[in-house]
């Protein structure tokens, strides 16, 4: 496969994220305004709106850390890291990334065990979409996170490009 092609898989990829983030975020939009003033207005509402809700906004926090991991703005502490020399600083943030990704791979294994445990019990979150489901992109994003930090290591400028 040639560079190139790499190049633009990697683009849409990463324009895939943009637009889930953004079509969650006008979605979450439109359906509080919606309960809302059905609420205030009609006394009435959508049953499983809060519940879209909450998942909305979970998806969207790991979306977005997502994001941010693949544009090297994720939380990090690096003052330690800004006061060492220049020689030393590479090491220091292959080490941090390395961490990064070591967190983010024990997080993805436990939150597939939760999801896979949320699978087998079978529980519905609103309307007839099962818990599962909802819970899935917790280990995907700490997955992609943990695979951008582990690349990170071998190629450092990776994050900000």
């Amino acid at each position: 496969m040639s560079l190139t092609a790499l190049r633009n898989i990697r683009r849409w990829l990463l324009n895939g994220e943009t637009f889930i983030l953004v079509a969650l975020f006008i979605s979450l939009m439109l359906v509080a305004v919606t309960q809302i003033v059905m609420r205030n207005f009609f006394a009435s509402g959508i049953i499983w709106a809060e519940s879209f809700v909450r998942i909305a906004v979970l998806w969207i926090a790991l979306i977005g850390a997502m994001i941010a991991s693949r544009d090297g703005q994720h939380i990090s502490i690096d003052v330690v890291v800004k006061k060492l020399p220049a020689g030393i600083r590479p090491i220091a943030q292959r080490l941090s990334a390395l961490f990064t990704s070591a967190v983010c791979y024990v997080m993805t294994w436990h939150s597939l065990q939760f999801v896979l445990q949320e699978y087998r019990y079978g529980g519905i979150a609103f309307a007839a979409v099962p818990n599962w489901l909802c819970e899935a992109i917790i280990p995907i994003a700490f997955l992609i996170i943990s695979l951008r930090y582990t690349i990170s290591i071998v190629l450092p400028n990776s994050l900000s490009q």
